[in-house]
């Protein structure tokens, strides 16, 4: 069943209220797609001369609701140096936590090979890697429930053990342990480009961790977008700090993510399905040329 968007409507008269407070007279509302959650997520324009915002909400009783917070988290601490929109209000009205932010224009980044975006997208994931300004989330917890499920899903598939249970085994969680803020969910739509700029969006699933894993994170998307595992990592070296990554600790990540993926693909939200496939699919290309 697919998950259903929260809308602009759904908000109770009290919050809507508070956030016009702000804005002035909402006159048009354009919902973002859905993905993993059913929050609120829309671009609202008012009477203000046109000015447009971007609203985030959801109940505070909802499992999205700790996206938010930490997102808000980030947002009230986030570095000028990071290339994200400005949080301009936060508030808890009538039960649901409000964040409003600046819109920022933008369309998602083309990743495919040899696209215009591609040197601006890197060279902003670049500049992300600052201390993390806040006690955000560890990578390395993130990544411990995801070694739970690999192993879960090596121990249903016989033929994935023998070739990936080594690497899986082999992954040293602390290899990724460091003060560095991650994003932790880079992929075209989070990645909008308006006139050769780069605006790094959705950042409710940032945590910290080594200044390597947005860009090992960020290799399996490219070559889902067409490139060969190679060309990636020639791609990848344009961000300094991927000269830092352990060998084994990408390998053994991406095979987690691997296995992971192709478990949700099987499990998780039906309108999801083929995206995890694909990403399943970029991830065993990228550790086979890994281990080939």
């Amino acid at each position: 069943m697919k998950v259903r968007r929260r809308q602009w409507a759904d908000l109770p008269e009290q919050a809507r209220e508070a956030i016009q407070e702000r804005t002035g007279p909402v006159t048009g509302v354009q919902s973002a797609p859905v993905g993993l959650t059913s929050g609120i997520a829309a671009t609202i324009t008012t009477t203000t001369e046109g000015a447009a915002f971007f609203v985030k909400a959801a109940p505070a009783a909802a499992p999205v609701a700790h996206h938010l917070l930490r997102e808000r988290a980030f947002a009230q601490a986030l570095p000028a140096s990071v290339s994200a929109p400005r949080l301009l209000w936060a508030a808890d009205v009538a039960g649901w936590h409000l964040l409003l932010f600046e819109h920022v224009p933008g369309r998602p980044a083309n990743l495919s090979p040899g696209s215009p975006d591609l040197p601006a997208v890197l060279d902003a994931i670049a500049v992300l890697g600052v201390p993390c300004p806040w006690p955000a989330p560890l990578i390395a917890d993130k990544l411990d429930g995801l070694l739970r499920s690999a192993e879960e899903q090596l121990a249903a598939a016989p033929l994935d053990a023998d070739q990936y249970g080594p690497l899986v085994k082999a992954l040293n969680l602390s290899d990724f342990a460091s003060d560095r803020l991650l994003h932790a969910d880079l992929h075209a739509d989070n990645l909008l480009i308006e006139g050769g700029h780069v605006w790094v969006v959705d950042w409710s699933m940032a945590c910290q961790g080594a200044v390597w894993v947005d860009t090992a994170l960020l290799i399996p998307r490219l070559i889902d977008a067409g490139h060969s595992p190679a060309q990636a990592e020639r791609a990848a070296a344009r961000v300094p700090a991927w000269s830092e990554a352990p060998p084994a600790a990408v390998t053994g990540l991406t095979a987690v993510r691997m296995l992971f993926a192709a478990r949700m693909a099987e499990t998780g939200p039906a309108h999801l399905r083929a995206k995890r496939l694909r990403t399943a699919a970029a991830c065993r290309a990228w550790v086979d040329h890994r281990t080939g």
